[in-house]
């Protein structure tokens, strides 16, 4: 469970990524300001409920660095994500890069997907470690159905047919899970 602190430190962080394309002194009195709001509003005994409701008042930092763009003249980035680009089509474009990468163009598709998973701005490092390692971890469990010793069950078909169902609908969990992950913090 997250402690407040977290909370706070975690949306000041997807501030500061949604509003990296407001002029420097903009994004620096946003920054405070947003700051200063949460330590009027959030003291050291505030629970994590009422952490979340200051928060969803204040609205998203995404929501928040539109409006600062707007009314600083700065043209943000898509998303205003900040150099890993934002948005439905971005979030959607990394999974399937980052799933399917890997059929497409072996070893390099992966690679392609865990960069832009790496550089979006919705995920949380514990859906960026999920998204980077569920292709290794398929095929290491496919590798394991595919070398464990089946003649005692004479079912070696049975066996890796219901291996790689395994593993594709591992690959469809994590799509929807990062999906969910993205979608959540908007």
């Amino acid at each position: 469970m997250p402690t407040s602190d977290t909370l706070i430190a975690d949306y000041l962080e997807r501030l500061r990524r949604a509003s990296v394309d407001l002029p420097a002194g903009s994004r620096a009195e946003l920054m405070q300001d947003i700051g200063a709001h949460l330590a009027e509003k959030v003291d050291a005994t505030a629970s994590e409920v009422q952490v979340r409701r200051v928060l969803d008042e204040l609205g998203t930092p995404e929501e928040i660095a539109a409006v600062a763009a707007d009314q600083s003249g700065a043209r943000p980035s898509a998303g205003a994500g900040g150099g890993g680009g934002g948005g439905l089509a971005y979030d959607t474009a990394t999974v399937l890069v980052l799933l399917l990468g890997g059929f497409v163009i072996p070893v390099l598709g992966w690679i392609a997907g865990v960069v832009m998973l790496w550089n979006g701005p919705r995920w949380d490092a514990r859906h960026k470690w999920a998204g980077t390692l569920i292709w290794p971890a398929a095929i290491v469990f496919t590798l394991m159905v595919l070398t464990a010793d089946h003649r005692a069950s004479g079912h070696l078909g049975v066996v890796v047919v219901i291996g790689l169902a395994v593993v594709v609908a591992g690959l469809v969990a994590g799509f929807g899970y990062l999906l969910r992950g993205a979608r959540s913090s908007r």
